[in-house]
Parts: structure tokens; C-alpha cells; sequence
């Protein structure tokens, strides 16, 4: 999935459900009867091979660290 697709089925189930996205928790589930991780920070990820440049990636983490 690439981040516009991410983007755009968060605010549909926002509009969906008459809600701010705003008001809506994000979370991680490794399936649909598992253990619910809150996602805590938005981190780079990875960058192009040829350069190491370009932002390819981005990642949704459920621990630590400090929030870009």
C-alpha cells in the first residue's frame, strides 16, 4: 500500500462513519483477532538504492523512540 492509498481509505472510513479523523485512534493488528498495538510514531523508512536520496518508504511504529 502507498501512503495516498493509506490516506485516502482513512478518510473514507472517517466520512463513512460520520467522524474527524481526528478522533479516531490509529492502531496495528497482526490479524483480525489479535492483540491491538497503538501506533505511537511515523518514521522514515527507506530511501532509494541508486542515491539513498528519495524517501521510498515510511514506516507506522507501535513502540519508543521520538516522533518526527
Amino acid at each position: 500500500m502507498n501512503a495516498q492509498n493509506l490516506i485516502n481509505r482513512i478518510q473514507k472510513l472517517c466520512a463513512d462513519n460520520g467522524v474527524n479523523p481526528r478522533n479516531v485512534e490509529v492502531n496495528y493488528r497482526h490479524s483480525n483477532n489479535s492483540d491491538v498495538y497503538p501506533i505511537k510514531h511515523t518514521w522514515e523508512d527507506l530511501f532509494d538504492a541508486e542515491t539513498n536520496t528519495t524517501l521510498t518508504s515510511i514506516s507506522l511504529v507501535t513502540f519508543g523512540g521520538e516522533a518526527k
